[in-house]
């Protein structure tokens, strides 16, 4: 592989993307609809989570879309990047959803400002 090739090519990627013009960024993400994720997963995915004593993100479904919402927070619509992994764009963040030995979903990992917040389901 040649260096210098690939981070002039990455270069000319990241000012394509950044010297687009805004609105053709706007379409791309108003395009980006997410991935499918069925109503049964979803549900299992429904309910409270602990961060600290107090403080919690509430998950629940409006008919096919998931929200989330943490003690004193506007509520927010989850997109579907993966089964699992969802993107908050409000607050440009992701959660991912974990699952313990047996299968049931009993975590939830919060990626917001370059930081890590684990909250564990009720």
């Amino acid at each position: 592989m040649n260096l210098p090739r690939v981070l002039s090519l990455s270069f000319v990627l990241v000012c394509a993307l950044a010297c687009a013009p805004a609105g053709a960024q706007e379409k791309e993400a108003a395009a980006d609809s997410g991935v499918f994720v069925s109503e049964g997963t979803l549900d299992t995915y429904v309910g409270s989570y602990v961060i600290s004593p107090g403080f919690e993100l509430r998950v629940w479904r409006e008919g096919e879309q998931l929200m989330l919402q943490a003690t004193g927070q506007a509520a927010w619509p989850l997109q579907g990047i993966s089964e699992t992994v969802f993107r908050v764009q409000a607050v440009d963040a992701k959660v991912s959803f974990g699952a313990n030995a047996a299968g049931d979903v009993d975590q939830v990992v919060l990626f917001m400002d370059g930081r890590e917040t684990r909250a564990i389901r009720k």
